[in-house]
């Protein structure tokens, strides 16, 4: 195997032959359309910034604060403290560059870096030495006799305790995967959990009624609640509360943060604005009580709508935009009595534009698909089923995945994978 040894083309304070600038330039290029940076419009400003300074021989002027205003646009006197934009971009461009050269088909190209503690860009090219043809010889009998007596050991350890192993225990990658581009985010996550559009009665007597409380009045007594209830009697309760399979869906997905050590905080779908969901990553929790999860996956392939369409009724339903006369994934038995057979989800995970923040989306069309898409997220052994039918590089781009969840009886069963969409 080749050993490499970084080379600097040139040091920042000597003068670049043109041939290297151009080198330089078209690497920058080149990373900077790759997948790592093409959805990120701030890295990719930063890092073009930093980097023709550097090559214009203006390092001593990349500072913090001068970056904020000529980057990202912040006023001359702006608080670099309460406004870390540049310290945390330039994190988010180090973590990139690194993952871009970690990669098998990047190894050898031309370098570059941010140093931690600068903001001036790094050159380095990499030279293959490549070993002596009787040193790679010598190496080459070493490892087949290795290899073979490796072999052997292996395969007899397979034929004892591959009846006694555990899948989970080999397909726990495929959870920890689909969730290590949030984990690996710098900060902390936030869960925007759904608040769905409550109301109470103004007066006890009604409420009483309502719920059939011993003590409660007559309805001689309330001659309005024979045929209607006046709006005066209703009270807008939006914001207070939030179902119990979005709550059970939030307990595991932060079970699983927790265990990991990966710091996250929770706001309700009302409190939180855009301006949250740009400062750090979020994770999405319900659909149709939470108007980000909606935003979040309008404009995607899969996404939650509202048919209104048949005599008046709606129908809520997962949507195939490439397959618009697909209806099949929707409620039945919905109302008034709520003995659906099957819920449908969304579970996504995005790099979403408006926001340059990865998003995981978490939702049901009711609460019981929500859920199954958090049980789902967290298990192993239910994430291992979809694992089939993902590209190998699945990890690193955006995904979708539908799901049918069983309802039994107001319970959610086991999620199943009806679709899954990668790019």
């Amino acid at each position: 195997m080749a050993s490499r040894s970084p080379n600097p083309v040139i040091s920042d304070g000597g003068k670049r032959r043109p041939d290297d600038v151009e080198k330089i330039r078209l690497q920058l290029e080149r990373v900077l359309s790759s997948y790592l940076f093409r959805g990120s419009r701030r890295c990719q400003g930063l890092l073009r910034h930093v980097a023709e300074r550097t090559l214009a021989g203006e390092s001593a002027a990349l500072k913090e604060r001068t970056l904020g205003v000529e980057v990202f646009g912040r006023p001359p006197a702006y608080d670099t403290n309460q406004d870390p934009i540049v310290r945390a971009t330039a994190s988010e461009v180090r973590k990139k560059l690194a993952q871009y050269y970690q990669e098998p088909e990047h190894a050898s190209e031309l370098r570059i870096s941010l140093p931690p503690g600068s903001y001036s860009a790094d050159f380095q090219t990499i030279e293959e030495v490549a070993p002596s043809a009787r040193a790679r010889k010598v190496r080459s009998v070493l490892v087949t006799s290795a290899a073979a007596t490796a072999l052997i050991a292996s395969a007899t350890v397979l034929l004892v305790l591959l009846p006694r192993w555990s899948r989970t225990d080999v397909e726990r990658t495929g959870v920890e995967q689909f969730w290590r581009p949030m984990l690996d985010a710098p900060g902390s996550v936030l869960f925007c959990l759904g608040q769905p559009h409550a109301y109470d009665f103004r007066s006890e007597a009604f409420r009483d009624h309502i719920e059939n409380l011993p003590q409660g009045p007559p309805a001689a007594s309330l001659p309005s609640l024979q045929k209607t209830i006046p709006l005066r009697e209703l009270v807008p309760m939006w914001g207070r509360y939030i179902c119990l399979g979005d709550a059970a869906c939030l307990v595991r997905l932060t079970a699983l943060f927790e265990k990991r050590g990966k710091p996250y905080h929770i706001r309700g779908e009302k409190s939180t604005s855009f301006s949250d969901l740009r400062e750090q990553p979020s994770v999405l929790i319900g659909a149709f009580d939470n108007q980000w999860t909606l935003r979040a996956v309008g404009q995607l392939r899969y996404t939650f709508i509202k048919d209104y369409s048949h005599g008046g009724e709606t129908t809520e339903m997962v949507r195939d935009r490439d397959h618009p006369e697909k209806t099949d994934w929707k409620l039945t038995n919905d109302w008034p009595d709520w003995n659906i057979p099957n819920d449908y989800a969304i579970v996504s995970r995005v790099l979403d534009l408006n926001t340059d923040r990865m998003v995981v989306v978490a939702a049901g069309i009711t609460e019981f698909g929500t859920m199954g898409a958090g049980e789902f997220l967290a298990s192993p052994e239910y994430f291992s089923e979809v694992l089939p039918q993902l590209p190998r590089d699945w990890q690193k781009r955006n995904l979708q995945i539908v799901l049918r969840v069983p309802v039994v009886h107001g319970v959610s069963g086991h999620p199943h994978v009806l679709a899954t969409y990668v790019w």
